[in-house]
């Protein structure tokens, strides 16, 4: 088996996907209805039987998930994040204006004109604890960035699937409001 899927074949089959992803709405549906529709794209002749002339059969499902539809939501979630920038994010939050002063991988520094210092961490509803770790990293990484002293962590949650509820936002919430950290949910 090649392997290696010509760069206008990956191209196209990606944007069959994305039409159909959008056309399922992928980010609405449960987990059951978006395996249903993985197999459905396994099954599809101009996807899965594009692929099969490059993959072996096991790898198709795989490439599927991890090629396409995971660029696929982090897509969406710069769609849904780009209307609401960090400063935005600070000032709901906090009531106060901002500047970025650095910006790196979905978190922003930003510093207010009293010289608070604010780091705002984007990721996605399913995967907030990520956008902490980043936060934190940054943290730990930059201590000079932020003056060593302790600064005001928030999340912009981009919310893709609309059946999270007002409950799992509160449990996220309730949770980092525990460790003094504030959250900000977009998109829904």
């Amino acid at each position: 088996m090649a392997n290696i899927i010509p760069k206008e074949k990956a191209a196209q089959i990606k944007k069959i996907v994305y039409e159909k992803a959008d056309s399922h709405g992928l980010i609405n549906k449960s987990r059951n209805e978006n395996g249903q529709f993985m197999t459905a794209l396994v099954e599809d002749a101009d996807v899965g039987g594009v692929l099969s002339q490059y993959l072996d059969k096991e790898k198709i499902r795989t490439y599927i998930k991890d090629g396409i539809l995971n660029a696929y939501t982090k897509c969406r979630k710069k769609e849904i994040l780009k209307n609401n920038s960090p400063m935005d994010t600070v000032q709901k939050l906090y009531s106060t204006n901002v500047n970025i002063i650095k910006a790196d991988n979905d978190v922003s520094v930003c510093r207010s004109n009293d010289g608070k210092i604010f780091i705002v961490s984007s990721g996605t509803f399913l995967k907030w604890e990520t956008a902490l770790r980043k936060a934190l990293e940054l943290i730990a990484r930059e201590s000079k960035l932020v003056n060593n002293k302790t600064p005001e962590i928030c999340l912009q949650i981009a919310v893709l699937n609309l059946g999270i509820t007002d409950g799992d936002k509160k449990l996220v919430t309730d949770a980092l409001k525990a460790i003094g950290v504030k959250a900000r949910f977009i998109g829904c």
